[in-house]
């Protein structure tokens, strides 16, 4: 049932929409947050702890990323950098989910991200349980023209709380620019895994975002607003249908406020609680993107959990 669900969300991506493609605008290269990728999120052990893997190749979208204003800036500052020989990156985009996927996705170079979270839900009592778990991917296609795709791996342990190092699940996202600061994206979690431990949950998902100008420059306060509604089975399920074993989807979303160019602050519901955090990019000349967040606010689990993570896309 689940693979006749995700094919047929497939077939909607690749239906020729001439009318949405008269909708989108013509911009300059996409650039992508990962900021965290979309984390691998563990609805039992806390292994949604890949804060950033899809982050870090952010959102693929310009009204989040630049406006038109900025580009003569960014234009002066590229060549500027080819009289002086410094052939440097772009810089990274601030996140925006924390753990929630969301509309945008890569559809051309590679990304990875790192993050660390200081306790595991579901931990062992009186013990160091943090963990580390690494998320690395792919991005191909052209989400505006056509499709874009990501296949990405989830490293969701580095050996810790019994679990065996290497052990993970590969995901796969499809996703479409419907128009300027809208995309729709549908994706498949952990649909193959490594390891008997690794507490990653079979998860199919459909997501949408909205970004919102309410400044045109995106240098001024509070520029930007990211909304993203999903709707998932697997790891998005609440604590109850997880305990009755019950795999209906359920909701979750989030909301990122641009407060500073490089800043964005975001707040979320993950299926199962709420989640705060910070992300930044913080080099002009680095695509880095840095998070700092709390996940099961409100209680689930055994308690709030502090994650930090960083990622950088190619």
């Amino acid at each position: 049932m689940r693979i006749l669900i995700f094919a047929c969300t497939t077939a909607f991506f690749l239906l020729p929409l001439s009318n949405l493609k008269a909708l989108a605008k013509p911009d300059i290269k996409s650039q992508q947050q990962t900021g965290f990728s979309e984390a691998k999120v563990c609805s039992i052990c806390g292994a949604e702890s890949k804060i950033i893997a899809n982050n870090s190749k952010i959102t693929a979208d310009n009204s989040w990323s630049n406006s038109n204003r900025d580009e003569v800036e960014d234009v002066k500052f590229q060549l500027q950098d080819i009289r002086q020989g410094n052939f440097t990156p772009s810089r990274g985009v601030p996140s925006l989910t924390i753990a929630n996927p969301y509309g945008f996705g890569a559809d051309r170079g590679f990304y990875s991200g790192l993050s660390y979270q200081a306790d595991t839900r579901g931990g062992l009592d009186d013990e160091n349980d943090g963990d580390a778990t690494w998320g690395f991917g792919l991005g191909l296609g052209n989400a505006k023209k056509s499709v874009g795709a990501e296949l990405s791996y989830t490293l969701a342990s580095f050996g810790q709380n019994g679990r065996d190092f290497g052990s993970g699940g590969f995901n796969l996202k499809l996703h479409r620019k419907v128009a300027e600061g809208w995309g729709v994206a549908a994706g498949w979690n952990s649909f193959l895994t490594i390891g008997d431990d690794n507490d990653l949950d079979d998860s199919l998902y459909f997501a949408t975002t909205k970004i919102f100008k309410t400044r045109e420059n995106i240098n001024s306060a509070f520029s930007r607003v990211g909304a993203t509604v999903g709707v998932g089975n697997g790891q998005f399920r609440t604590e109850d249908a997880i305990r009755d074993d019950n795999n209906d989807f359920n909701v979750y979303g989030s909301l990122a406020f641009r407060v500073a160019r490089p800043v964005s602050f975001i707040t979320e519901w993950t299926g199962q609680d709420l989640a705060m955090g910070v992300s930044v990019s913080p080099f002009r000349t680095i695509p880095m993107t840095i998070n700092l967040g709390a996940r099961d606010i409100a209680g689930a689990g055994d308690g709030a959990r502090f994650i930090f993570g960083v990622g950088a896309g190619l």
